[in-house]
């Protein structure tokens, strides 16, 4: 099952395969994706119907590009998992006036490939508006820019996702304090919503979702106060994103570290959840790493501290190992993306980053899952 050139990890900040009956859950080598001078991170990937994988994501060109840069627009490139090749970076949306940013979406049944953003201006700090564009053709040509329903602000960390129970797809959104999900029946128009978690005593923001079967929906949300103690939070809905329980904490990341950027995805023919995080502020920076967690949605519901922790990856750039000159000076951005190959088989891809001459410098790194 594994493709020439990958091999499953063995250092000592890794396990090298962690199994739960009925299977085994396998991580291949992380490997760069996109090293450059461009500052890349926020994005989500989309399977094609050509068994290829476009990543889309946010791209700040040269080196004064930055996490909040002036210049950053929406690019894409594909991933081959036959020969383990990334193809060449190419443009999907310059408004070449705003920072397009904050970029996720999905692709539906029939193959179209959703994606939102925010158009925001770093002068004056202010959201110009939140749109989306999609396409019917793997990503050759997009549609003209749509206005997103803004009621929860941006697009969450995870992607969109599908819920067969009642025929929509659905992708979360958040303002700091409050958690909502948008619904469409097929990615072109998304005219409804409901409110997941709204508490300004906390700190909720970044979001990320999965339809888990039996009209359950699940969601992660990132608990802003970046501090020990402060880990991911888990909401439920027992019908269809309608109703939701109140946030608690989970065990995601492992001794209550700080999380953020959840991203979570449900595998319905294993019946398994996969969760991937990172931590960032309440470790040091050469301690930081990405988390890969997976549940049975009946050990989660009702149990938010009930996740597997499978992997922990410390960050590349503090690998004894690593070669090249990024310094270890700045904390771990992570963003992780993750889509299915095939049956049983995800891409994983996440971000790591430094400060270099003057401004922040991010770079694109990429594994597989396999559960075998």
């Amino acid at each position: 099952m594994f493709i020439a050139g990958f091999f499953v990890l063995t250092a000592c900040n890794q396990r090298e395969s962690a199994s739960d009956g009925e299977w085994i859950l396998q991580m291949t080598e992380f490997k760069p994706a996109l090293f450059s001078d461009d500052h890349v991170s926020e994005g989500f990937l989309a399977p094609l119907e050509d068994s290829r994988i476009m990543l889309l994501f946010r791209l700040d060109p040269g080196i004064e590009g930055s996490h909040v840069g002036t210049n950053g627009y929406i690019a894409k490139m594909t991933y081959d998992p036959v020969l383990d090749m990334w193809s060449e970076v190419e443009t999907v949306y310059n408004s070449h006036r705003y920072d397009d940013r904050n970029i996720h979406g999905g692709v539906t049944k029939d193959g179209r490939i959703v994606l939102f953003f925010r158009r925001y201006n770093p002068d004056g700090r202010i959201t110009e508006g939140r749109y989306f564009i999609y396409s019917d053709d793997n990503g050759q040509t997009w549609s003209d820019r749509q206005t997103s329903v803004e009621i929860y602000g941006v697009p969450g960390t995870g992607q969109m996702f599908y819920n067969p129970d009642i025929s929509k797809y659905m992708i979360m959104q958040y303002i700091r304090g409050k958690n909502g999900i948008l619904f469409s029946e097929d990615g072109s128009a998304w005219e409804s919503s409901a409110l997941v978690a709204e508490d300004q005593n906390t700190a909720l923001t970044e979001i990320a979702g999965a339809w888990a079967g039996e009209n359950r929906i699940i969601a992660l949300i990132r608990d802003d106060e970046r501090e020990h103690g402060y880990p991911l939070l888990q909401v439920e809905s027992l019908d269809n994103g309608q109703a939701w329980s109140a946030p608690e904490k989970t065990n995601i990341p492992p001794d209550h570290h700080w999380g953020c950027a959840p991203q979570l995805i449900y595998d319905s023919h294993l019946d398994v959840l996969i969760a991937i995080t990172s931590d960032r502020y309440s470790r040091p920076d050469e301690q930081n790493s990405l988390f890969v967690y997976t549940a049975r949605p009946d050990d989660v519901f009702g149990n938010p501290g009930n996740w597997t922790l499978q992997y922990e990856l410390l960050r590349p750039w503090a690998d004894e190992g690593f070669e090249g000159d990024r310094p270890l000076n700045q904390n771990f951005y992570g963003y992780p993306a993750i889509a299915p190959i095939n049956d049983g088989e995800y891409l994983v891809v996440f971000t790591e980053r430094a400060r270099m001459h003057g401004t922040e410098q991010a770079d694109l790194y990429y594994f597989r899952l396999i559960l075998d």
